[in-house]
């Protein structure tokens, strides 16, 4: 039999480094120490920190990604935040086959020659918030404003601004009322344009209300409803 190869890339591979380069010089802020980036779009203001590995993603801007994270196929939205430790886009081990290792799908251990099957892309959604050592499984869509508390493993759907917890993850509650829901999926905050977010931050420095949201609609009215944040 042939020798295991390793086909993950390296930190310090000359691909990877150009790649961080490639996107720190594009305004993101992507740390030098022990992190991969491959086949990956981090947008502007995005924020990878140490020992991260972020694979076949697109990183919505003004989005934190922790220290020792691992994302595959994940397509983030902006200002998501995922802690440190956290795995999204969990791959099966197809449990349904004789065996529980990767052998017989994964050309790495020699015995076939088939690369990894192929698995769905999960959705995090904007100003998502991920805690600390979850797991979010491949294929999951995390809902806009949703929280995944720290440690959950998280095997289904999240509907947007629901806080989710647990073993499997199960709904704690929702993080605002429906009509606070309804006005913040009408805005869309996470499309204005930076300068609009920063006139208006008195708003978001105080708790999420039906007339704070309501003001909020008000003072906004004129601003343009294309996705600025890319070109920002």
């Amino acid at each position: 039999m042939p020798r295991t190869v390793n086909m993950w890339p390296r930190p310090f591979a000359l691909k990877n480094l150009a790649a961080i380069l490639r996107h720190r010089r594009q305004g993101a802020t992507v740390s030098m120490n022990q992190v991969i980036v491959e086949s990956s779009v981090v947008e502007r203001n995005a924020l990878i920190l140490d020992h991260a590995l972020v694979r076949g993603c697109s990183i919505g801007a003004y989005s934190l990604i922790g220290r020792f994270t691992s994302l595959y196929k994940v397509d983030g939205g902006p200002f998501a935040g995922i802690a440190e430790k956290t795995t999204v886009g969990a791959l099966p081990h197809w449990p349904e086959l004789p065996t529980t290792h990767v052998f017989p799908v994964n050309h790495e251990f020699g015995f076939c020659d088939a690369p990894w099957p192929d698995v769905p892309a999960t959705s995090i959604g904007a100003d998502v918030w991920i805690g600390a050592g979850a797991t979010v499984r491949a294929g999951v869509r995390i809902g806009h404003g949703a929280i995944v508390a720290a440690g959950a493993v998280v095997t289904r759907d999240v509907d947007d601004y629901e806080v989710v917890a647990g073993v499997p993850a199960r709904r704690i509650r929702m993080r605002f009322p429906e009509e606070v829901v309804a006005l913040l999926l009408e805005l869309r905050w996470w499309e204005w344009p930076p300068t609009t977010l920063k006139e208006h931050i008195d708003l978001f420095q105080q708790p999420a209300s039906v007339e704070t949201m309501r003001e909020l609609k008000r003072r906004t009215a004129a601003v343009p409803p294309a996705r600025m944040l890319r070109s920002a």
